[in-house]
C-alpha cells in the first residue's frame, strides 16, 4: 500500500478527536484540526493495543505544527463518545518539532498528554525560539501546565539581548501570557496560554556571562524582566585581566553594575549566610606606557 494511503488512514482514525493541538503541548482540547502522519517506510496500526506507529522520515503535521523522527509512535484512546484520542506520543531519531515560531531539537522525545510534560533527551537538546534559547547535553524537560523548563548537562540558557548563563542545572520559569498574546500565539511549542521564559535559575558551576564580565558560583538567578542576577557560593568576577571574588554577587546587566559581597546577608537577600572574605586582584598593564 502507498505512503499516501496510510496517511489517509492515520487521519480517517484521529480525525474523530482533536489528537495533537495548535501547539506542541499537544493539548487534544485546543484544536479540531486532524493529524496528517507520513513515512518513507511505511506504518502500522495494532487496533488491538491502539497504538500508530510510522519509520522512516516519520512526519505528523497539525496547522502550523510538526513533529519529524526516523521513528513516530503514537498510542490512542476510544472516548466515551466513540473518537479517538491520542494519549502519548513517542518521537526516536533526529527529532524536531516546529511550530510557527520555535523549534525543539533532540535524539528522542517522549510527551504524556495526560500530564503535559514533554521529555527531550539527546547531546545535544535546545529550544529556540524568537527570545532566546535554551540548550542541555542531557536531556530538557517541559512542564507545560505549571510553565516551568529544566534542562541538564552542561545546560545553558541565552536571552534574545545575549546575555548566557551556563550551570549542570537550569530551572526556567515562563510567564503568563494576557488573553490577548495566548490567542494570538496559539502555536507555541511553550504556550498553552504562556508567554516567554522571564526567570531562570541556575545550579552547580553557575556561569553567567555578559559584555564586560564572567561572573561564576554555585548557584544563580536571573530575572530577565528586570535584568537583575544574583549569583552565590565561592563567587568569582572577572573582568578583563582583574579578578574578584566574594561570596555573593548582584549584577545589573541593564544597567552594567555589578556588587560583591561576603554573603547573601551583606547583600539584604536571602542565601547563604556565612561569609567569604571579599578580595581583589587587579592586575597591571603589561606595558605601564601603553595608553
Amino acid at each position: 500500500m502507498s505512503r499516501r494511503f496510510f496517511s489517509m488512514m492515520m487521519v480517517a482514525s484521529l480525525a474523530a478527536s482533536p489528537a495533537v493541538a495548535q501547539s506542541l503541548t499537544f493539548s487534544p482540547k485546543e484544536s479540531g484540526e486532524p493529524v496528517e502522519v507520513t513515512s518513507e517506510n511505511g506504518m502500522e496500526l495494532h487496533q488491538d493495543t491502539k497504538r500508530v506507529i510510522a519509520r522512516g522520515k516519520a512526519k505528523a503535521v497539525q496547522g502550523a505544527v510538526s513533529v519529524t523522527a526516523d521513528e513516530l509512535i503514537a498510542d490512542y484512546r476510544t472516548r466515551a463518545d466513540g473518537g479517538n484520542e491520542v494519549y502519548r506520543v513517542f518521537a526516536t531519531g533526529n527529532v524536531t518539532m516546529k511550530s510557527e515560531n520555535e523549534t525543539a531539537v533532540g535524539r528522542s522525545a517522549v510527551y504524556d498528554l495526560d500530564k503535559a510534560v514533554l521529555v527531550l533527551e539527546g547531546d545535544t537538546v535546545s529550544l529556540t525560539s524568537p527570545d532566546g534559547q535554551v540548550q542541555a547535553h542531557k536531556v530538557l524537560q517541559y512542564w507545560a501546565n505549571e510553565g516551568v523548563a529544566v534542562a541538564e548537562g552542561n545546560a545553558f540558557a541565552e536571552d534574545k539581548t545575549k546575555h548566557r548563563l551556563f550551570a549542570d542545572r537550569l530551572v526556567a520559569f515562563f510567564r503568563e501570557s494576557t488573553p490577548a498574546a495566548a490567542s494570538k500565539n496559539k502555536s507555541q511549542i511553550l504556550g498553552r496560554g504562556r508567554g516567554d521564559i522571564n526567570y531562570v535559575q541556575g545550579f552547580g558551576n553557575v556561569r553567567m556571562e555578559t559584555a564586560k564580565e564572567i561572573i561564576r558560583g554555585e548557584r544563580g538567578a536571573y530575572n530577565i524582566d528586570s535584568g537583575m542576577a544574583t549569583l552565590d557560593g565561592g563567587v568569582k568576577i572577572t573582568q578583563g585581566t582583574n579578578q574578584l571574588s566574594g561570596g555573593f554577587a548582584t549584577v545589573n546587566v541593564k544597567g552594567g553594575t555589578s556588587k560583591l559581597f561576603g554573603s547573601a546577608a551583606q547583600a539584604g537577600q536571602p542565601g547563604v549566610k556565612d561569609a567569604a572574605r571579599v578580595r581583589a586582584l587587579i592586575a597591571p598593564k603589561a606595558d605601564p606606557a601603553a595608553p
